[in-house]
C-alpha cells in the first residue's frame, strides 16, 4: 500500500519564498498531490510550527498570514476554500472521499504587513501531516520553510492643525502646532531635523532674532524629543529620537515671545524636516513656511493717568510753588521719528471761574535714560495751545521722560482746587 505526500512550491523550489515584501498583499500558491492507495478516508492537517520570525525575535502576527484552497482544482475530497489564518493549532485543509482516492490541489498563502511591522528577514516553517481517519497506518509529515523579507519605507507626513504654514502674531496666535506623523517600522534607530532656511526678515530687511521662537515636542510615547523650550538656530536640530524606528504621532509647538522692542513687519523663512538614520543616510521630507507678523504699535502712557487734567489742589497766596510731575512712556515698532505734543485748552479755573493766567505756570522736561531730544530741560512759561515736548532719536526708538509743572501762586489768589485741560499726542514726523 502507498501513502505519501508531496507539497512543492508553484514557482518552483523547495522552500515558500515571498521576497521583499512591503505593505502590499503578496499571494504564493503551493501544490499539493497525496498518494493512497488504502482504500480508506485520510485528511491533511496543517500546523504552523514555527511562526514567522526574524533574528531580533519578532513576528508576523497570525491575521497576517493567511491560507485557503482554490476551488475547483481537487477532484474527489473537501478542500478548504475559506480564507483562514495560518495558525499554531491543527487546521484540517483537506478531507478525502470515503474511498479514500489519490488526489492533488493548490493552496494559497497570502501574506500582508502593516505598517508598524518591524523590517527584516523573517523566516518560519508549516507542518503538513497526512493522516488515515480510520486506518492504524502510520502518518506522514512533510516540512515547508517559508521565508519573507519585510521592507519598510516609512511615510511622514508634516503639518500644522490649521494647514500648511506656521504663522505666529504676538496678538492673534502666539502658539502653534505641528502635527508629525510617522506611519510605517524602520525596525532600527532613526532621527528627524529640522533646518531654518535663514534668518526671519521683514520686506525692509529687517532681521528677527531666532530666540524670539522657541520650539518643544508634545504627546510622544514611543520616542524622544524636545521636553524643555528651545530656541531656533541656523543648524540642524534633532527634534525626535526613534530607538526602534516605530510608528509615532506628536506634535511640535512653536511658541513666539514678546516682540514690543521689535520692529514693526511680517518676518518669513521656511524650516525644512529631514529623516536621518545615523550612520547611512539624511532623507529630505518637507519644507513648511515660517511667518511671524508683528503689528504695529504706537502708543502713549502718561504716569499717573491725568483724565487730560492738570490739577493743583489747596492753592493759597505767598505759598511756596506747587509741583506736579507726569512721566510719558512711548511704545512703537514703527522705526520712524516722532515726536510728543502737549496742548493746553485754557487758563487754570477754580470750580467757581476763577482764572490764574499761564505766566506763573511752567514746565520742564527730564530724561529718564531718554535716547530722543527733551525740548524743555529748563524751566519756560507754559504757552496756551500746542508745545513740543521731545523728538525721538532718528530709529524711532520707544522711551520714556518726565514732564514737571510748577505752579507759582499769585499774591491775589483766590484759595482753592485751580485746574487746566490738557492733550498729550504722538505724532510721526
Amino acid at each position: 500500500a502507498e501513502f505519501s505526500l508531496s507539497v512543492v512550491p508553484y514557482e518552483g523550489g523547495y522552500d515558500l519564498r515571498f521576497g521583499k515584501i512591503f505593505q502590499e498583499k503578496v499571494n504564493k500558491e503551493v501544490i499539493v498531490k497525496i498518494t493512497s492507495t488504502l482504500g480508506e478516508r485520510y485528511r491533511l492537517i496543517q500546523v504552523l510550527s514555527e511562526p514567522l520570525t526574524n533574528d531580533e525575535g519578532r513576528r508576523i502576527p497570525q491575521n497576517s498570514f493567511s491560507v485557503y484552497g482554490i476551488r475547483g482544482t481537487n477532484r474527489y475530497g473537501t478542500l478548504l476554500e475559506r480564507e483562514i489564518p495560518v495558525s499554531l493549532g491543527r487546521t484540517i485543509i483537506y478531507t478525502s472521499n470515503s474511498q479514500g482516492n489519490s488526489d492533488s490541489f493548490n493552496l494559497v498563502y497570502s501574506l500582508k504587513v502593516t505598517p508598524d511591522q518591524a523590517p527584516g528577514f523573517y523566516q518560519g516553517k508549516i507542518v503538513y501531516i497526512l493522516e488515515p481517519v480510520d486506518s492504524a497506518e502510520n502518518q506522514v509529515r512533510v516540512i515547508l520553510n517559508i521565508f519573507a523579507e519585510v521592507k519598510q519605507s516609512p511615510k511622514i507626513e508634516i503639518k500644522t492643525l490649521e494647514g500648511r504654514k506656521i504663522y505666529l502674531n504676538p496678538k492673534k496666535k502666539k502658539s502653534v502646532g505641528v502635527l508629525v506623523s510617522i506611519k510605517g517600522n524602520l525596525g532600527k534607530k532613526f532621527q528627524i531635523l529640522q533646518l531654518v532656511c535663514g534668518p526671519l526678515v521683514n520686506s525692509e530687511g529687517d532681521e528677527l532674532a531666532y530666540d524670539k521662537i522657541k520650539f518643544l515636542t508634545k504627546e510622544i510615547k514611543k520616542g524622544e524629543g524636545v521636553l524643555k523650550p528651545l530656541a531656533l538656530s541656523s543648524r540642524k536640530e534633532v527634534i525626535y529620537t526613534s530607538w526602534r524606528g516605530e510608528p509615532e504621532d506628536f506634535i511640535i509647538r512653536y511658541n513666539l515671545e514678546e516682540l514690543e522692542k521689535e520692529k514693526v513687519g511680517k518676518y518669513r523663512t521656511n524650516i525644512k524636516y529631514f529623516l536621518e538614520i545615523p550612520g547611512s543616510f539624511v532623507r529630505y521630507i518637507d519644507t513648511l513656511p515660517l511667518e511671524v507678523e508683528n503689528p504695529p504699535i504706537f502708543n502713549l502712557k502718561v504716569t499717573p493717568e491725568t483724565g487730560g487734567v492738570i490739577l493743583f489742589k489747596n492753592l493759597r497766596p505767598l505759598q511756596p510753588p506747587k509741583i506736579n510731575e507726569v512721566t510719558i512712556e512711548i511704545e512703537t515698532n514703527l522705526g520712524k521719528p516722532y515726536q510728543v505734543s502737549q496742548k493746553i485748552i485754557s487758563e487754570l479755573v477754580d470750580k467757581e471761574g476763577d482764572k490764574i493766567p499761564l505766566k506763573h505756570l511752567s514746565l520742564r522736561t527730564e530724561s529718564i535714560n531718554t535716547k530722543g531730544s527733551l525740548k524743555y530741560p529748563k524751566d519756560t512759561i507754559v504757552k496756551k495751545g500746542g508745545m513740543v515736548l521731545f523728538v525721538s532719536d532718528s530709529k524711532g526708538s520707544s522711551d520714556k521722560f518726565k514732564v514737571i509743572y510748577k505752579l507759582e501762586a499769585p499774591l491775589n489768589l483766590k484759595p482753592g482746587d485751580y485746574f487746566t485741560r490738557i492733550v498729550y499726542s504722538i505724532l510721526e514726523i
